[in-house]
């Protein structure tokens, strides 16, 4: 089961788009396939090693956009860290075809080397020890068993993910020189595996029948809303 090019995966998904359209059908879920799919044409752009920060963040986007939730009642709103577990659980279950498996397994180097890397880790910058990063560097064998089992693979994606979420927040809020050495390793190896993590779960929501669960995918933040006031500029 090869990966699907993401032009291709596109066009697939433009011919389900038209039919939902032609039916005024799914909204959310064609707002949000429409933003996705925007952000990671973006994010092919960029090429690695040259420009593994910007792939790495234009993939991040595209892959907020799909489990993004909004709530205005903002004394009981669900956490971030939360609604994407959610949506990658729901991911997982819904891959009938184990394309996360395989891509976690093609690529377990590189998912290794992310989960690995103590400066990813909460725990550590609550005290940054050698014994902390000991913990850190071996992480990938204590829990590298749930590869193999999908069943069990979520327990791979969810710590990867928060190691990515780290490294993106790094990242955007400046907490991270563009293109430094420092980093480089997981930065190239976090662009790499959110690329391919989200050629996966646009496959998965296309081709497994996801898109078809409206509700889930409601209420999409900020969608298209028409002035309510004309403008000269």
């Amino acid at each position: 089961m090869a990966e699907v090019p993401l032009q291709q995966l596109h066009a697939v998904w433009r011919e389900q788009h038209g039919i939902l359209f032609k039916a005024k059908t799914h909204d959310a879920i064609r707002l949000r396939m429409h933003r996705a799919f925007s952000w990671m044409k973006k994010a092919d752009e960029f090429a690695i090693p040259e420009d593994a920060d910007a792939r790495l963040i234009f993939s991040w986007v595209a892959m907020n956009t799909l489990y993004a939730k909004w709530d205005s009642d903002r004394a009981n709103r669900e956490p971030e860290w939360n609604t994407r577990e959610s949506f990658l659980i729901r991911m997982v279950e819904g891959d009938t075809e184990g394309r996360i498996q395989k891509t976690l397994l093609v690529n377990r180097k590189l998912c290794d080397r992310l989960l690995s890397e103590e400066h990813l880790i909460n725990s550590y910058w609550g005290n940054p020890s050698e014994d902390e990063a000991r913990k850190a560097r071996s992480k990938p064998r204590r829990i590298g068993k749930h590869y193999h089992v999908a069943e069990e693979v979520i327990k791979i994606l969810l710590p990867l993910m928060t190691c990515i979420t780290m490294l993106r927040s790094q990242l955007v809020h400046g907490m991270s020189t563009f293109g430094s050495s420092a980093n480089r390793a997981v930065v190239e190896a976090g662009a790499v595996i959110m690329f391919k993590l989200n050629i996966a779960m646009l496959q998965i929501i296309t081709e497994d029948g996801l898109w078809q669960d409206d509700e889930s995918w409601m209420p999409v933040p900020y969608p298209p809303m028409r002035p309510h006031f004309r403008r000269d500029s």
